[in-house]
């Protein structure tokens, strides 16, 4: 990740938290605290990638191989939901 987006990503952190602290009711304030915490990650994940601590693209590849291993709740082949129950 190129550091320009680093910089991005710890800004939309911060403006995350700010708008955390401003929000006007509980969900929207869990919302913007939950996107501070990711775009917090991201920058975590990228520094460990540039620091070697952590293989160039392993996260995104753990992610696609759960995508696309068979039976994964988050693949394509996850059961589906059955039928709806018929209203009256």
């Amino acid at each position: 990740m190129e550091r320009e987006s680093l910089d991005y990503y710890r800004a939309r952190a911060r403006d995350e938290r700010k708008a955390a602290l401003n929000a006007a009711g509980e969900q929207a304030r869990t919302a913007h605290e939950q996107m501070a915490e990711a775009y917090e990650q991201l920058v975590e994940l990228a520094e460990l990638e540039e620091v070697g601590d952590l293989p160039p693209g392993k996260v995104t590849s753990m992610s696609d191989a759960l995508h696309h291993r068979e039976e994964s709740e988050y693949g394509g082949h996850a059961p589906r939901p059955g039928p709806r129950p018929r209203s009256r």
